[in-house]
């Protein structure tokens, strides 16, 4: 190795001992690169976010039917428990003097307004159902509710609307001369309501009193079907034609009428009955549970 070679090992040689460790260096590129990683997947989580914020607004407003609670509209479109009956909707306007007497779910969450004392679906009534789906609207008349498409069919003093909300709604009024342009207004009137719920009085096996009626909050009947039997619970006692046969159900003396069984139970008369006499009727009086406070206070109320 001549003199230019040496000098030339030696420069290299001092300059590899001022260069900094790689190390460092590399460190600090990885962590950009995660960074610039990151903030890519964060944009795109973002984009997908408003993404999703935009469609479910577009959904909410095209409806025009859903609170404006987030939360209320979520529950607005969800049934509850088997416990609790979401009606989801509800009338912000009733003829004058209308309160509620009726509420079943054996054929959709259905709710029954008439004059104060009257017996539900006595004319004049008022009916909202949330349907199934869409029924045969061929023959009806086209009509507008909320800016949503609607139909109208009028038999006599009775008119029904039916229009497709979050769900497909039905008003009838009958047993007025103008029950078309009532129950066009009543339709305008209803709104989502995600606070109200059902509450049947009792169940039996599971299943909850399909339908509750009743002039005050406490003079009601509820009833469930099962099969061909019929089992009720109700504030009064039920027409027991005699003769009358005493026995014994639930641990205390109760009747028999025929092919029904009663006994009164805190306060409350619980009953079977069907078309042929089985000592099952007996059986499913045993198995009734009453709700510890049944939810009866919207009976005889408007709005």
């Amino acid at each position: 190795m001549n003199d230019t070679e040496q000098l030339i090992k030696e420069a290299l040689g001092q300059l590899a001992e001022r260069t900094p460790h790689p190390g460092p260096t590399l460190n600090a590129l990885r962590r950009k690169r995660k960074r610039q990683r990151n903030n890519i997947f964060l944009i795109a989580t973002a984009g997908m976010a408003a993404v999703v914020v935009l469609i479910f607004a577009g959904v909410i407003a095209s409806d025009r039917y859903t609170p404006p609670n987030a939360n209320d509209a979520a529950a607005a479109l969800v049934q509850d428990n088997g416990k609790s009956v979401a009606f989801k909707y509800a009338p912000h306007w009733l003829p004058s003097g209308f309160v509620e007497s009726l509420r079943a779910t054996n054929v959709g969450p259905t709710r029954v307004w008439g004059p104060a004392g009257a017996t539900p679906y006595n004319n004049p009534s008022l009916v909202i159902r949330a349907l199934g789906g869409m029924p045969d609207t061929h023959g009806w008349e086209p009509a507008n509710v909320r800016g949503l498409e609607a139909w109208v069919q009028v038999r006599g003093d009775a008119a029904t609307v039916v229009w497709k909300a979050q769900d497909v709604l039905e008003v009838t009024m009958s047993g007025v001369s103008d029950a078309r342009e009532v129950a066009l207004r009543v339709a305008e009137s209803v709104r989502a309501d995600a606070k109200i719920t059902h509450e049947p009085p009792f169940k039996l096996e599971g299943r909850y009193a399909e339908l509750v009626r009743g002039t005050a909050p406490d003079k009601w009947h509820s009833s469930l079907g099962r099969n061909s039997i019929s089992v009720q619970v109700a504030t009064d006692r039920p027409e027991l034609p005699a003769p009358n046969e005493a026995l014994t159900v639930r641990g205390k003396q109760g009747v028999r009428s025929g092919n029904t069984v009663a006994v009164q139970d805190g306060g409350l008369w619980i009953s079977a009955t069907s078309s042929a006499w089985s000592d099952e009727l007996i059986e499913l009086v045993n198995k009734v549970e009453i709700a510890g406070q049944p939810d009866t206070g919207w009976i005889g109320k408007g709005l």
